[in-house]
């Protein structure tokens, strides 16, 4: 693919302006007078007329459907428009009609006529797709060296991929959005799906094919993200149906590396744009498949996909912070990194194959998140696991990995007490910045956020000693500047470090002491948590600005965000016994300062 620069706008390209929902009500209404009906309850024929996109055609021929099944209720109505987009024959468009009011009849009349029978074939492979279609994987279901190589697609170029699908543009197939990429109207799937159950009676090598495809490609923009290429998030939004539906077809049939491989681009859609619930869902699913409930250690034949499940299930444990919980699947990691990893490490590096490099990289990430862990349970045992993972990184030459080590590094010595060090931290903060990528602005944005928090410490350490003014205004600027540098760098949909970002601003502010500047930041802030579902993240964020509140002396403002900060933290009950002591602890202090009640 050299197509990554297109994919930025892909968004607005796949977006089809539809009909004014008002026109598509009076077109129903006038529908329902030709069966002697009326509409009287618009909401519950919402979710057809929203399913049409304001498709006239679609909205005659469904329309009429339902109201020759005397559907009315909503629940009726919503399982009409499940089936359609599963796919299913939810109705029989009735094609005597002809073509000018049968959606059918015209879609058959313009298939038969523009394409020969092999030509057909293909084309009713897009069955597969859900909404968005992506010519490359329809090519690689083709590609000769695939594992799982359909013959009615072999050494298909991507060019003849393009001039096929453009030609089922022109008769109403698809709608071409460039680049090729197109999309299927939603009234369709069950036009393809009809089209393939006729010449796919036997489907299970065409499904493997699509699955396999869609894993690749998920694979593929883990990868380039990972590499800091961003943007393929567009495309990632497109392609989630897709992405959804062949893990679904995996699962069903027990193809295990594809439910992982195809997981792989949900996993970084679903962080960047902060949808931890949905992916929580998704790992939760298929703990089933892969792990033995007695030993939590992997099934038989299982245990590289283990391997990416139980990462999965350590993240998630540390997210609710689940520390013990965390640790204690992270070791089992370990210890199954290091027997896997042993033969590789006694080969000199420049002699390491693709396996030995994995297996070397795995260790490294194993040791790398554990470390992670004890650096958040404050523990400095977690300096020697950054050491020996980064000098497996370097060992197989892998950059990126490393400048996120060396993030991670920087970190533990700017948070855990017993190993302190802000020269170090500041140290390995910009070793791992000047390894980054140009092109990572995500990557990037996060090294300069942590070069802000490293000066915003120098500023607490030097108002601590008395320092005078000018160097403790010097530390702030500092902080201001590397901090709006991070939020300049951030995408607009990286929304968890859009929070930290403005929440770190509004601290900055607040110690400044101009509060006015530190609240629109701090808002930004819990409306960006919110957004993501954090509920302890957005706690602190109400903490932080009750503290600032009561500092400007704005009393009753500070006892309202310390009560919701309260409610955020007790949700999570013992886990956050620290927090709720501290916000009783700051709510008590506004109180008192506030003076006893009218009447009291």
């Amino acid at each position: 693919r050299d197509e990554l620069a297109f994919l930025g706008d892909l968004p607005a390209r796949i977006k089809i302006p539809p009909m004014p929902l008002q026109e598509r009500v009076q077109l129903a209404r006038a529908l329902a007078a030709r069966y002697q009906r009326k509409i009287t309850d618009v909401s519950a024929w919402r979710p057809l007329l929203s399913y049409t996109q304001g498709n006239p055609l679609t909205i005659t021929v469904l329309v009429g459907q339902a109201l020759r099944d005397n559907l009315t209720t909503k629940d009726q109505i919503e399982s009409f428009v499940a089936k359609l987009r599963a796919g299913q024959s939810a109705f029989t468009d009735d094609e005597s009609q002809g073509r000018s009011q049968s959606l059918g009849a015209s879609l058959s009349y313009g298939f038969d006529s523009a394409f020969t029978g092999p030509e057909r074939k293909q084309l009713a492979l897009l069955h597969f797709f859900q909404g968005f279609v992506d010519v490359d994987v329809l090519c690689f279901m083709g590609h000769p060296e695939a594992d799982y190589c359909l013959p009615e697609l072999r050494g298909r170029s991507r060019d003849q991929g393009i001039a096929i699908l453009d030609r089922a543009a022109e008769i109403g197939l698809l709608t071409p959005r460039g680049g090729g990429y197109y999309s299927i109207h939603p009234a369709l799937p069950w036009y393809f799906k009809t089209l393939f159950d006729q010449y796919y009676p036997n489907p299970l090598p065409a499904t493997r094919a699509f699955v396999e495809a869609m894993g690749e490609l998920g694979n593929f923009y883990h990868g380039q993200y990972g590499a800091g290429h961003r943007d393929v998030i567009a495309a990632l939004t497109a392609e989630e149906p897709n992405l959804l539906h062949a893990r679904h077809l995996a699962r069903a049939n027990a193809w295990w590396r594809s439910v992982i491989s195809t997981m792989q681009g949900l996993d970084q859609l679903y962080d960047h744009t902060g949808r931890r619930a949905d992916w929580a869902r998704l790992v939760n699913e298929i703990i089933p498949d892969f792990v033995d409930p007695a030993t939590d250690g992997p099934l038989p034949t299982r245990e590289e996909e283990w391997s990416v499940v139980t990462q999965h299930r350590v993240r998630l444990a540390r997210e609710s912070l689940q520390l013990d919980e965390a640790a204690r699947l992270q070791g089992i990691c370990v210890k199954w990194g290091r027997r896997r990893a042993a033969p590789a490490l006694a080969v000199p590096p420049q002699s390491l194959d693709g396996e030995q490099r994995n297996r070397i990289r795995t260790l490294a990430v194993s040791l790398e998140q554990l470390a992670n862990i004890q650096r958040e349970s404050r523990q400095p045992e977690c300096i020697a696991g950054y050491t020996e993972a980064l000098g497996l990184y370097e060992r197989i030459g892998d950059t990126h990995a490393t400048a996120v080590c060396a993030f991670n590094l920087a970190q533990a010595y700017l948070s855990i007490p017993a190993i302190r060090n802000l020269d170090q931290a500041e140290h390995h903060c910009q070793r791992s910045l000047d390894l980054h990528d140009d092109q990572d602005r995500l990557g990037r944005s996060k090294c300069y956020a942590q070069l802000g928090h490293v000066a915003l410490e120098r500023f607490n350490e030097a108002k601590a000693a008395q320092a005078p003014e000018a160097q403790l205004l010097a530390h702030l600027n500092t902080a201001l500047t590397h901090y709006h540098t991070a939020l300049d760098l951030l995408p607009p949909n990286a929304v968890a470090d859009l929070a930290i970002t403005h929440n770190q601003i509004g601290e900055i502010y607040r110690r400044a002491g101009d509060i006015d500047r530190a609240l629109p930041h701090y808002r930004d802030a819990i409306r960006y948590m919110e957004t993501q579902g954090d509920v302890y993240r957005a706690g602190g964020g109400r903490f932080n600005v009750a503290i600032a509140l009561r500092q400007a002396n704005r009393l009753p403002d500070a006892l309202e965000y310390a009560r919701a900060a309260l409610r955020n933290f007790e949700t999570f009950g013992p886990r956050a016994a620290d927090m709720i002591a501290k916000t009783r602890q700051l709510i008590a202090a506004i109180e008192s300062a506030m003076g006893p009640k009218p009447g009291t």
